[in-house]
């Protein structure tokens, strides 16, 4: 499936230096991943039509960035590790429109390349902290992605205008930010939770959509979790650790509840892992169709 939009320009955002990056890129027509040890960026067709619903100057990304970083993070099968993607400056300020470039350009080919490495390469030589630590990339054998086949279906099937699956996958994108960001001592752990809840309740709302479009006029979380021991591997108990979750999920929300009162919510760093794992091979199959927990990384090698 190829989704068509009305893109205005080609934008360019550096990433961070410091930390690490899955070293092949991704080239799509309408989207690149450029990765090297002098400079990592992303390239992508921007439209404005995004922000007909929605105002705000705290998200971190724009949903077609969130498309191209979805596909990224969802190309890693579950339990095949997971990496952040450092956006430099945090604000929509922070993406550069790339001059003598049109939107009908191809991303994926040679001259688009060039001159979106050109005008990175620009955006770089301004920033003074560049020169105080470098890239780092991570291999294939380190941190397994997809095929490129697979890559370029996720893109295709990651609808920019979805609000709900662009909602879902930036919070599943944000949560690595907060675990790495201090990989000594992760600091934001409980933060890092309430994404993946959020990107829980998302994957929960589009699987009650697709009920309802199939027949069920009001779907219950019931038929939710039907749902997915009919279309999961039945090798683990998914709904037995959602409803596991969800209560959890109660806890931190509230300070206090039908779980009581505490001073810190009741987390392992296990329902920080485990939960991400999941949600991988849950929005896996929402966007691709294959069976839940089929890309487990430790199952297919």
């Amino acid at each position: 499936m190829y989704i068509s939009s009305n893109y205005n320009s080609v934008e360019v955002r550096l990433l961070r230096p410091g930390f690490e990056y899955p070293e092949n890129s991704f080239k799509h027509r309408d989207a690149l991943y450029y990765p090297s040890e002098d400079i990592v960026f992303i390239a992508t067709k921007q439209s404005s039509s995004h922000h007909d619903d929605v105002f705000t100057e705290v998200a971190i990304w724009e949903p077609d960035e969130i498309r191209l970083l979805g596909t990224l993070t969802l190309s890693i099968p579950e339990n095949g590790g997971w990496v952040g993607y450092y956006p430099w400056d945090f604000s929509f300020t922070a993406i550069h429109t790339v001059p003598h470039i049109p939107v009908t350009a191809n991303l994926s080919s040679d001259d688009a390349i060039s001159s979106c490495l050109d005008y990175a390469r620009g955006l770089l030589a301004k920033k003074r902290e560049s020169r105080r630590s470098s890239y780092i990339l991570r291999s294939q054998q380190s941190l397994p992605r997809s095929d490129a086949q697979i890559e370029n279906k996720l893109f295709e099937n990651i609808d920019p205008t979805n609000s709900l699956l662009i909602r879902g996958l930036y919070h599943l994108v944000k949560c690595p930010l907060l675990i790495l960001a201090y990989p000594d001592y992760p600091m934001f752990m409980e933060e890092a939770f309430v994404n993946l809840q959020i990107s829980t309740e998302a994957a929960i709302q589009i699987i009650r959509e697709r009920l309802r479009a199939g027949g069920n006029p009001h779907p219950s979380k019931k038929d939710v979790f039907e749902y997915i021991n009919s279309n999961f591997t039945q090798n683990y108990s998914w709904v037995e650790y959602l409803e596991e979750q969800y209560e959890n999920w109660i806890e931190i929300k509230h300070p206090v509840s039908i779980y009581g009162s505490g001073w810190a919510p009741s987390l392992f760093a296990d329902d920080i892992f485990e939960t991400y794992d999941t949600l991988i091979s849950i929005y896996r199959h929402i966007v691709l169709g294959e069976p839940g927990g089929s890309s487990d990384y430790f199952r297919n090698i």
